[in-house]
C-alpha cells in the first residue's frame, strides 16, 4: 500500500490534458484542465460543476486504495456531491493532512488542479505530492480529506504565473524517490523528496519562501507543519 511518511510523507499512461476556461462539458474521452495559465489559474470559478460532480457514485469502501500514484486519470468514481471541495480549492493550494507521520509532522500535497474525466463524467481534484513511491500524482477525495484531517492552505498574493511556475517544477520531479536528508534542497537536479520539501521549492523558486526558520537552499529541513505555519500563507475553510 502506498501510503505517506515522515515529512509527508508512479505515474501512469493516461489521457491527453485539454485547457478549458467555458462552461461546456467536454465529448472527447480526456482528462481536462479547467484553469488556463492566461487568467488566474488557481481559479476554476468559469465553470459549473453541478451535475458533473460524481453524485451518481456511491461510497467505495475501497476507496483508499486509489488514493495515492494514480497518473493523469481519475482510477474511480468519486462522489463530490454536497461538498463545495470542487468550488473552492485552487491549482497551488496545499493540502495538509493533520495524520501524516502518525500526526507528529503531518503531510503536504500541492492542488495540481480540477480537472475532467470523460471516463467517469465528472471533474476531480489532482494532487502532486511526495509519497513512499516517490513524487506522484494523485487524487483528493471528501473521505480523504476527513480520514487524514485535511485542511486547506493558500499561498498569499501568489500570482497565476509563480503558481503555474512552481507546479511546473514539481510536475517536472514526478517519479523521482522519496528520502528525507538532513538538509532540503531546492535544486531541480535534486535526486530525491520528501513531500514539504518539494513543495518549498517550488515557491523558492518563485521567491515566495515558506519555511519559518530557515530559507537557506541546503538549510535545515522543513516539515509539513513549519510549511503551514509560515505568515506567507493562509487557512481556507469551507
Amino acid at each position: 500500500m502506498v501510503t505517506p511518511l515522515l515529512f509527508g510523507c508512479t505515474t501512469n499512461p493516461s489521457d491527453s490534458i485539454i485547457d478549458i476556461t467555458s462552461e461546456s462539458i467536454p465529448s472527447e474521452d480526456s482528462s481536462f484542465d479547467t484553469t488556463s495559465s492566461s487568467e488566474d489559474s488557481s481559479s476554476s470559478s468559469t465553470v459549473d460543476y453541478q451535475g458533473y460532480d460524481g453524485y451518481q457514485y456511491d461510497p467505495n469502501p475501497n476507496e483508499s486504495d486509489y488514493w495515492y500514484n494514480t497518473g493523469l486519470n481519475l482510477p474511480i468514481g468519486v462522489n463530490y456531491h454536497e461538498t463545495n471541495i470542487l468550488e473552492t480549492l485552487k491549482r497551488g493550494d496545499i493540502v495538509f493532512e493533520a495524520t501524516g507521520f502518525y500526526g507528529i509532522t503531518g503531510h503536504v500535497a500541492i492542488v495540481e488542479g480540477i480537472f475532467y474525466s470523460e471516463t467517469y463524467q465528472q471533474y476531480f481534484v489532482r494532487l502532486i505530492e511526495a509519497i513512499s513511491v516517490g513524487v506522484a500524482q494523485s487524487i483528493l477525495t471528501p473521505t480523504r480529506m476527513i480520514d487524514k484531517e485535511d485542511s486547506i492552505y493558500r499561498v498569499i498574493n501568489a500570482t497565476s504565473t509563480e503558481i503555474d511556475n512552481a507546479i511546473d517544477f514539481m510536475t517536472a520531479q514526478l517519479g523521482k524517490p522519496y528520502s528525507v536528508q538532513p538538509i532540503k534542497n531546492a535544486n531541480e537536479d535534486n535526486p530525491n523528496w520528501y513531500c514539504s520539501e518539494l513543495i518549498w521549492a517550488g515557491y523558492y523558486h518563485q521567491g515566495i519562501y515558506l519555511d519559518i526558520d530557515d530559507n537557506d537552499n541546503y538549510g535545515s529541513p522543513i516539515t509539513p507543519r513549519e510549511m503551514i505555519a509560515s505568515p506567507l500563507v493562509e487557512l481556507i475553510t469551507f
